[in-house]
């Protein structure tokens, strides 16, 4: 943990308002960190704790969904002094809401405002902390912004810019929960029959350039609105995309899934 603080630290020194700090850090995760499903696949039922996301994501170097990537983040943020709350959303899809709380994220609040950092979004990040009222912000994966809006699982919205407007991405309460809330998020991601994240592989980044995912069945590319997406044939295709952009332990696990399921 020392050493990897170390490597954030000098990406925040750059800086000197804490908002672009955070906003340094979260880019610094992104660059590093994938959001993956593989540990959901492969049947990992290990509780959320400090020391699991530190072996799992600082030494093994293996990316994770947003109780992880989030987890991890609200660790770094506090040891360098940021006062951040974990909170849980409910996310928002074409069929409506999509199994109650279990989007974890970081909450901060400065001089009175209140701002999202959401980092276990995969090819969704806004890179930056989004102020609740403040202006949209907009990354590689399109345009953003946080607001007040009542609905039947919260009352502050985080929303993207589509063709057809503002759509709603999820909604919560500014409520912290505990620790512990991670691993219940874990179980339900895990095992629930509406869980997105527990029938197929998905590998996902927002980079610099645009954003990117890779399923079972194909690779999707997405820069300023223009998508790419190439098909599979077979499982050899999928693994030599898969290793053009993940490290070798997230490839080598992928690998270990494909070849051998659970």
């Amino acid at each position: 943990m020392e050493t990897f603080l170390h490597e954030i630290k000098k990406v925040q020194d750059q800086f000197t308002n804490e908002i672009d700090q955070i906003a340094a850090i979260q880019r610094y995760f992104a660059h590093i960190f994938a959001f993956e499903n593989l540990d959901v696949l492969l049947g990992n039922e290990e509780p959320i704790t400090e020391p699991f996301l530190l072996d799992k994501m600082v030494q093994q170097k293996r990316g994770g969904l947003c109780y992880e990537l989030n987890g991890l983040m609200h660790l770094v943020l506090r040891e360098l002094g940021y006062p951040v709350t974990l909170s849980a959303a409910t996310v928002w899809s074409d069929n409506g809401w999509i199994m109650d709380k279990t989007h974890t994220i970081n909450l901060y609040q400065k001089k009175n405002h209140l701002y999202l950092i959401d980092s276990g979004s995969g090819n969704n990040l806004t890179l930056q902390p989004l102020q609740l009222g403040g202006s949209e912000v907009t990354s590689p994966a399109g345009t953003f912004r946080l607001r007040r809006r009542e609905t039947e699982r919260g009352s502050i919205v985080s929303e993207k810019l589509s063709t057809d407007g503002w759509t709603l991405r999820y909604a919560f309460y500014p409520v912290s929960v505990g620790w512990d809330d991670l691993t219940r998020i874990k179980y339900l991601i895990h095992h629930h029959p509406d869980s997105p994240f527990n029938k197929k592989l998905l590998f996902a980044k927002t980079m610099e350039d645009g954003t990117m995912s890779i399923t079972n069945d194909r690779y999707r590319y997405n820069k300023k609105g223009k998508t790419e997406t190439i098909t599979f044939n077979d499982n050899a295709e999928l693994l030599t995309m898969l290793k053009e952009f993940a490290n070798k332990s997230v490839y080598d696990t992928a690998n270990n899934y494909v070849t051998n399921g659970r």
